[in-house]
């Protein structure tokens, strides 16, 4: 059993009930696996959802409330084996927060109407506008056809094109200080070997210039956050 929501709803007693929903009342209406994502936080094993293989111009929607998420035309192959996406409809479709499950922080994706974990957020997007990519777990998502529900489609478009999808400096600002204090540490690395080993006068081996690879790619992310910020 899923609730269906219609896109733009206000009803904000409606959220409330959703979110309130104690975890026995989620686990009679959702599948165990579905739990296991929306509820428990848990990830899918990658290349096991077939909502990887979709190019149907559709809307995906939340599987524990029916809340619209994404379309297709933000959907891309990213490699990964989850579903990938450059931007969600609109800024009130998700809760964005920040999670240290993994030590270095992580921008973790649920549905703003239920609070269904979803999947993280990363900032290696194709997208130049956003340069993010939203990896979902396919089981937390379910697909709608365009030619299936029109009615869905021009609701779902008249709202990306009211209230479209902005970066916000809170999720641009910690990506980019990980990834400063990350490159920091490597291209200090690469300063103390150079001065142990006598400076590039003296011959620059591989084990030398080694840290500075992974620097130059930070500092790469360094300059690309700082454009999506500006």
């Amino acid at each position: 059993m899923q609730l269906s929501l219609t896109v733009g709803n206000d009803n904000k007693e409606t959220e409330k009930a959703l979110k309130d929903r104690t975890e026995e009342e989620w686990r009679e209406i959702l599948t165990p696996k579905q739990f296991y994502v929306l509820r428990e936080e848990g990830t899918e094993a990658p290349n096991t959802s077939e909502l990887n293989f979709v190019k149907e111009a559709g809307t995906f929607t939340c599987a524990g409330c029916g809340a619209p998420l994404f379309t297709t035309s933000t959907k891309f192959d990213s490699g990964t084996g989850w579903p990938s996406f450059s931007s969600p409809i609109d800024s009130s479709s998700l809760e964005l927060s920040t999670d240290f499950k993994l030590i270095l922080p992580r921008t973790e994706c649920t549905c703003n109407t239920c609070g269904g974990h979803l999947g993280h957020v990363f900032d290696d997007g194709p997208d130049p506008k956003t340069g993010q990519r939203f990896c979902i777990n396919g089981v937390a998502l379910t697909f709608t056809s365009d030619n299936d529900d029109p009615s869905l489609e021009a609701a779902v478009q008249k709202r990306s094109t009211q209230e479209p999808y902005k970066l916000s400096i809170g999720q641009v600002v910690p990506s980019l200080l990980v990834n400063l204090i990350i490159g920091g540490l490597f291209f200090n690395a690469f300063l103390v070997n150079m001065s142990m080993n006598g400076g590039v006068g003296s011959g620059i081996g591989i084990f030398e210039v080694l840290p500075l690879l992974p620097g130059l790619y930070y500092g790469w992310m360094v300059v690309r956050s700082l454009s999506r910020l500006f």
